[in-house]
């Protein structure tokens, strides 16, 4: 009887609401697993918009577990976890996006180090600015406090311990908490914890993992040689729901895990409140701004039929390039929009140059399948998406 083949990484994705997002988190986390053994769980917490029918049809090799009810982040994970046969475990996000080499490199930092906990990368958000969340440390009355109230811009050796700001977004080394955008670890350390706490429905569950995993007396790490997008937010808008919940997860977390003075449990949860209602304004404000203006667009690709298609239907004024050095050559104004053709680029090219030219431009990416554009330059606001559909109608845009 043959052996079945051993897995080297279960990737566990939990999906709410995301289809598009989650199609494109697909498509590169296949494109990243070209030298291991990989399987992909998504569980799909009750989503109404085609996702577990764009499962079926475009990537029937993914595990599913499809739930009847949204049954949350930490919950459904475990879900996942429980089916998984991998040496290792990334839990990953449906709105990020893994560089080409992502998986290789986390599996070999691994290798070396018998006592390396929960690890993650350089987490870029869809303009190409660095995510502070990335790294991060416990957040202790003051870490908390200094954060809610901003003191972290002020001076970052005396006030930046939430977001491990002496440790340079760059250069790799301890930390405190991951994200749980991207948490990788070995299986055998998740089912030491026994995976996420259920009682958090969303947000704290990743803090939570994070410092069980220290108490264990492992080392949680930040890799940023791994780089990964992250859109942010695109399943969890900034509703009063959200500011609920997140104010919820915090006093469950501070309660479990710091002493119970009355006067430092109101201090702490009163800034949870007010962060999460800061969070909530600011993202109001930002889903009513307008869209920065375009004065020229760049398409990324290498077939000529597409860029036609698009030049003739959606973007007339569009220039070709065939490769992303001919972008950086032809020098163009702030005001210009990056489409990069995602069935001719590694997403490993396209996260470096969004990450230096993060203040230069804005971006969009077309699917492998060449089924839609997607982008979402703005971390506090939804995403877009255009179909592409073969009809010479005008693209119908759609915030997702």
């Amino acid at each position: 009887m043959a052996q079945s083949k051993q897995i080297d990484l279960s990737v566990v994705i939990v999906n709410y609401n995301v289809e598009h997002f989650l199609n494109l988190c697909l498509h590169s986390v296949f494109a990243a697993s070209k030298n291991i053994a990989i399987e992909v769980i998504v569980v799909d917490n009750a989503s109404i918009d085609g996702s577990v029918k764009m499962l079926h049809e475009k990537h029937p090799n993914v595990h599913l577990i499809a739930n009847k009810n949204n049954v949350g982040f930490g919950k459904a994970n475990n879900q996942g976890v429980k089916i998984a046969k991998g040496n290792y475990v990334c839990i990953l996000n449906p709105d990020t996006i893994v560089s080409t080499s992502t998986f290789d490199q986390f599996i070999e930092l691994y290798k070396s180090n018998d006592k390396l906990g929960i690890s993650g990368p350089k987490m870029i958000d869809g303009s190409g600015h660095f995510l502070l969340e990335s790294k991060r440390g416990l957040p202790t009355l003051w870490a908390a406090s200094s954060k809610t109230l901003g003191l972290f811009k002020i001076s970052s050796f005396f006030f930046g311990q939430y977001y491990n700001l002496r440790l340079d977004e760059n250069k790799k080394g301890k930390t405190d908490v991951l994200v749980g955008a991207f948490m990788f670890m070995r299986k055998s350390l998740y089912d030491q914890l026994k995976g996420f706490d259920e009682n958090f429905f969303m947000y704290g569950e990743d803090i939570d993992l994070s410092h069980r995993s220290l108490k264990l007396g492992y080392t949680n790490y930040y890799f940023p040689e791994a780089k990964s997008i992250h859109f942010k937010g695109e399943s969890t808008p900034k509703d009063k729901a959200y500011q609920r919940r997140f104010y919820n997860a915090m006093s469950y977390y501070y309660n479990k895990n710091f002493s119970h003075n009355w006067l430092v449990n109101y201090v702490f949860l009163f800034g949870s409140y007010l962060f999460s209602g800061f969070k909530r304004f600011i993202s109001s404000k930002s889903e009513k701004k307008n869209e920065t203006p375009i004065n020229n667009r760049l398409i990324v690709t290498s077939d000529d039929n597409l860029f036609e298609k698009l030049h003739k239907n959606y973007y007339p004024q569009a220039i070709k390039c065939h490769y992303i050095l001919e972008v950086i050559q032809r020098n163009m104004d702030n005001l210009t929009e990056i489409v990069f053709d995602m069935k001719c680029i590694q997403w490993s090219e396209v996260i470096n140059f969004m990450y230096v030219h993060k203040d230069r431009y804005t971006y969009k990416f077309i699917s492998a399948d060449h089924e839609i554009i997607i982008g979402s330059s703005n971390v506090l606001s939804r995403g877009k998406v255009t179909k592409l559909k073969k009809s010479k109608n005008k693209p119908q845009i759609n915030i997702v």
